[in-house]
């Protein structure tokens, strides 16, 4: 590091945004008062600051802009981040108020890339990012995301940034890093004679935190005023007079542009605000479009389903109904006919019948006895009936046709 040196104060500007109250999200542990303190610091030493508590995307984004008009060819610019942030594909973000992402690329319109804003704090001498960086939480966890700051693009050689933690600092310590850095802040800033390598120094916890880059070392002390009037030789004075007239009008003019700015800037807010709200209402309306087609999708699917079970249901009732009735008339007996009601010569013709089918071997005497029963069961067993050894009548028929009776 060279020895420090000191930039003008005309040339000294800084942009504070501090991000605490999260609409989504849990609070962040280092308060818009800190921010507020660091950013009134930095005034006492000369700086021009821009200071932004709870900012919106839309409202962050203006303030960046403004602020990178007034870094072109400054001597010193710097930007503190506090609040929450994270980091993907080798970019660390800081995340406004109203951030709310529900995959990884989201933060890239919904969140302020340091890489960004590293590349705007180059177009001064000697510029700065410094990010107290504190660890959110979300409803579902998001892949691709880490609590540890990455910054793999190249950083502008005349700038350099800084963040309170680092790989080598547990996610569970990452706030109480951030809280030290900021106190340790404003209690830097608060010494006449500060220096820029003290301010990386604190912010990096030490060197604990991440730094990237290089600058030369800086002088934070705000530079004595320029000698007045009464102080320079008496023959400078009169030829001054007449530019003195025309400076006291420059404050006025200067003050008026400022305002002018700052309501354009404002203005240019509130439209990117209730565009970014439009656009949401959008978004919150295509989700519900596309639940509501989802749940529709689902009735019918349920709908059809409980139509094919209940089709299923009747087949299989159909089904028992029809086992059931066959079941039913292949068990149904048929009354037998009384042996005792034939007489002598329809069981012999009975038994002769039977020999003749090969299912009696016993004597032509029409006695219905265990060969006789024997004969009609197998007789029965032959028709796939049922098994008693009485005839039924329709049986009895079968075996003696009226012409034989």
């Amino acid at each position: 590091m060279m020895s420090a040196v000191s930039a003008q104060a005309a040339g000294r500007v800084a942009l504070v945004l501090v991000a605490e109250d999260y609409q989504k999200m849990p609070k962040s542990s280092v308060g818009a008062k800190r921010g507020s303190e660091i950013a009134e610091e930095l005034k006492q030493h000369g700086f021009d600051v821009i200071v932004s508590p709870n900012p919106s995307n839309a409202i962050a984004r203006a303030n960046l802009r403004d602020f990178a008009a007034k870094a072109e060819g400054a001597d010193l610019a710097f930007v503190a981040l506090i609040g929450h942030g994270v980091s993907w594909g080798g970019q660390t973000f800081f995340l406004t108020t109203n951030t709310e992402i529900g995959r990884a690329a989201d933060l890239l319109s919904r969140a302020l890339s340091t890489t960004n804003i590293a590349q705007i704090v180059g177009r001064a001498q000697t510029g700065g990012v410094f990010f107290f960086m504190t660890s959110p939480s979300f409803d579902s966890p998001i892949e691709g995301l880490d609590a540890r700051p990455q910054f793999t693009s190249d950083v502008p050689k005349n700038a350099v940034t800084v963040f309170s933690s680092s790989a080598r600092i547990p996610v569970s310590r990452i706030d109480a890093a951030a809280e030290q850095a900021a106190e340790a802040v404003a209690k830097l800033l608060q010494q006449p004679s500060p220096s820029l390598n003290e301010l990386i120094k604190v912010v990096s916890s030490g060197g604990m935190g991440a730094v990237f880059g290089r600058v030369d070392d800086v002088s934070l002390a705000k530079p004595a005023p320029a000698p007045s009037a009464i102080e320079r030789p008496v023959a400078a004075v009169a030829p001054q007079v007449v530019s003195s007239v025309q400076k006291s009008e420059e404050p006025d003019g200067r003050l008026e542009a400022e305002r002018r700015a700052r309501e354009q800037a404002e203005a240019r807010a509130r439209d990117e605000q209730l565009r970014a709200e439009r656009a949401q209402a959008e978004v919150l309306k295509a989700q519900a479009d596309a639940k509501k087609a989802q749940a529709d999708v689902e009735k019918a699917q349920a709908d059809a389903e409980r139509a094919k079970q209940e089709a299923r249901r009747v087949e299989a009732q159909a089904q028992i109904a029809a086992a059931q009735a066959e079941e039913l008339r292949h068990a149904s007996v048929a009354t037998p006919v009384d042996d005792a009601q034939l007489g002598q010569k329809q069981r012999r013709l009975i038994q002769q019948r039977l020999r003749d089918l090969g299912l009696y071997t016993g004597p032509i005497d029409a006695i219905m006895g265990p060969l006789t029963r024997e004969a009609i069961m197998g007789y029965q067993k032959s028709r796939n009936a049922a098994v008693t050894g009485y005839l039924t009548a329709e049986q009895f028929d079968a075996l003696l046709p009226k012409e034989m009776q």
